[in-house]
């Protein structure tokens, strides 16, 4: 049985769209959905008396495409448990002080090898725009069944030098840092921001980010984790494990991270790269250098 799924990120969020299919398969198999969807976005979004903003979110709505005329590849990367096992050694070593998780190492480590083949100027700068789910961040927690979209981008950003000769565990370090800093209060300023961009152009100001034909992003990234939603317990009524595959895009620098239903413990990266950089990539992608 093959399902096709769209969605819009002014309606869900991926935390959304996982508890929506977990629901849709409960009332398929004929059982409750417990707990509900919480749809008050009135009750999670309070602007401040009177709202203030200490950031610049801006940024929140600019992303840079490029137009390329090269031909744009998808191709799926498997990591298995012992390959993370072994990046993680290589990240923290034997008695890590600081853990990092199994989404920081694998970022870091796709970061480096993408940006290997991409033959960049040393002293060019590259970030990765890295999802960073609010609910557990603002100060009064969002239920987890919030149905709707509450995530905000952290960006991680280098210098291809800095990244390329740097050790994983600085290029780790250096995403965990970033996302820490959209926290409670970078949320909070972000809904003031909204509350006082109201009535401005468009919808809130916000304008459509992903243009029409091929683009890169290069010489950044984005990454999606789907690793919490769980999909691979989607089951239909056909049973277990559900093989859930993102759409192929045509943008190059897209990043979506999976939970192999294949091998517990592994990780399915989804990669899009110009074409001529896939065969270097594929035989860098495993390598700890």
């Amino acid at each position: 049985m093959v399902i096709g799924l769209s969605s819009h990120h002014r309606v869900a969020d991926g935390q959304s769209m996982g508890f929506f299919l977990h629901a849709w398969t409960r009332l398929v198999r004929g059982l409750e959905v417990d707990p509900l969807p919480y749809h008050d976005r009135a009750a999670i979004c309070i602007p401040r008396n009177p709202p203030h903003y200490d950031f610049d979110h801006q940024s929140e709505f600019t992303v840079e495409f490029v137009a390329t005329t090269s031909p744009i590849a998808n191709l799926a990367v498997h990591f298995s448990p012992k390959f993370l096992t072994q990046l993680k050694k290589h990240v923290m070593g034997a008695s890590p002080i600081h853990p990092y998780s199994t989404f920081e190492c694998l970022l870091a480590h796709l970061w480096k090898k993408i940006t290997s083949v991409r033959t960049l100027d040393g002293n060019q700068h590259t970030q990765v725009f890295v999802p960073v789910n609010g609910r557990a961040r603002l100060k009064a927690a969002a239920p987890i069944e919030y149905f709707g979209n509450l995530v905000l981008a952290a960006r991680p950003c280098l210098t291809v030098d800095d990244l390329l000769k740097g050790s994983y565990e600085f290029v780790a370090k250096a995403i965990h840092n970033a996302v820490a800093k959209i926290d409670a209060a970078y949320f909070q300023s972000f809904i003031d921001f909204g509350a006082m961009s109201e009535g401005e152009e468009g919808d809130n100001g916000m304008v459509v980010v992903l243009p029409e034909g091929e683009h890169s992003l290069c010489p950044n990234l984005e990454v999606d984790s789907w690793f919490r939603i769980m999909l691979d317990d989607v089951d239909f009524g056909s049973g277990r494990p559900c093989a859930f595959l993102p759409a192929p895009l045509p943008v190059e620098g897209v990043l979506v991270l999976v939970s192999s239903c294949e091998e517990e413990g592994g990780v399915d990266a989804y990669v899009s790269l110009l074409n001529d950089q896939v065969n270097v990539f594929k035989q860098i992608s495993h390598t700890l250098d």
